[in-house]
């Protein structure tokens, strides 16, 4: 912390907040750059300084964003942040950095509403635009994230829709003869057969396909732990069929050997060819859990094959059908049969004779 020339201008170098600033003070000497060093390091200590706002275009920062976002995040999530800032643009473009504030994502919020986007929808784009905001503050570009007085929309919660088998025959039979959704069999039944979450199986390598032993392990899952799921022999005999056909180290691929970034077009094309209404493709892992539950596995296998942090996350598909329910009632009736015999029987079975003595 001092001072220093380059070239002509002298500057200024102190800290603030526990950052540190670098200010110019022009083609003065030496002495005159101490004295306003002492300026700023007094209004420093008296909470008078007031850092000027760091002036960078949101246009500018976007594409600085997305690289970064391309180069850490999975494909799926530098996706969702390129379609977001394609929203957040028409809105902030042509704005700095240090001009949103409360004000103008409560503004943004309501031209989002009025064009009738989901509150979900508004809430990814608002994440977006708050990391992208803190990802700005540790690159140095600005000051402070208006966020901490923003509040997000409340979302309703959805109802988790569940795949019937007739709606399954339906569906494989409209991938597998749809030109955009021919690829999607495979993915659908890895979904169908492991609950596997979408991000989870197009990031998928056949290093963590274990044909011996017919296990897939899923590493770099949302709660950050890894887990092993076991493969049925409809699942195996895909996956076998998938890997003649690969050319790279991603189980599901192009022609190429890339992963795929997405699949909403041949997705959404395979649901409107079999008339299939209300169902994402995180439904399939819906479908997953309540089939175990509905086939009776315990609660706590079902937990760690979806990979659940929270039991209550997995008690959702604790939710047997009405057969379910009468024939667990049926059970307490076979198993105590011996209360529903006849008095007669019972006193036999227990009576003492004490005779005449």
């Amino acid at each position: 912390m001092g001072v220093y020339q380059v070239g002509k201008s002298w500057y200024i170098d102190f800290y603030y907040d526990g950052k540190r600033y670098k200010e110019s003070v022009g083609a003065v000497n030496r002495t005159i750059a101490k004295e306003k060093l002492i300026i700023r390091k007094r209004e420093v200590i008296q909470g008078q300084y007031k850092p000027k706002a760091v002036q960078v275009a949101f246009d500018k920062f976007k594409e600085q964003y997305l690289e970064y976002s391309e180069g850490n995040k999975r494909p799926g999530s530098y996706l969702r942040d390129e379609n977001s800032l394609k929203h957040l643009s028409r809105f902030f473009g042509g704005k700095r950095i240090s001009d949103i504030s409360p004000f103008l994502i409560e503004k943004y919020k309501m031209t989002r509403q009025a064009e009738k986007a989901a509150p979900g929808t508004i809430n990814r784009e608002l994440g977006c635009l708050r990391h992208m905001l803190n990802i700005a503050i540790k690159w140095g570009k600005a000051q402070a994230n208006p966020f901490g007085k923003v509040r997000f929309l409340k979302e309703p919660k959805g109802k988790d829709r569940i795949l019937s088998p007739e709606e399954e025959s339906v569906l494989m039979e409209a991938i597998r003869t749809g030109h955009k959704a021919g690829h999607l069999a495979p993915i659908v039944i890895t979904a169908l057969n492991t609950g596997m979450r979408k991000g989870e199986i197009l990031n998928l390598k056949w290093g963590n396909v274990d044909f011996p032993e017919r296990y897939i392990t899923v590493e770099g899952t949302k709660n950050g732990e890894i887990r092993k799921i076991p493969m049925n022999k409809v699942l195996t005999s895909t996956l076998k069929n998938v890997k003649r056909a690969s050319r790279g180290e991603y189980v599901f691929s192009r022609g190429c050997g890339t992963p795929y970034g997405d699949i909403k077009r041949g997705w959404w094309t395979a649901l409107e060819s079999a008339g299939i209404e209300n169902f994402r493709f995180h439904d399939l892992r819906h479908t997953f859990g309540s089939r175990l539950g509905m086939a009776g596995v315990d609660i706590k296998t079902i937990q760690e094959l979806m990979g659940h942090k929270d039991i209550k996350m997995t008690m959702r598909y604790s939710h047997p059908t009405p057969e379910h329910k009468r024939n667990a009632v049926e059970i307490l009736e076979r198993s105590h049969t011996i209360f529903h015999t006849t008095p007669e029987k019972q006193i036999q079975g227990n009576v003492v004779s004490i005779g005449n003595k």
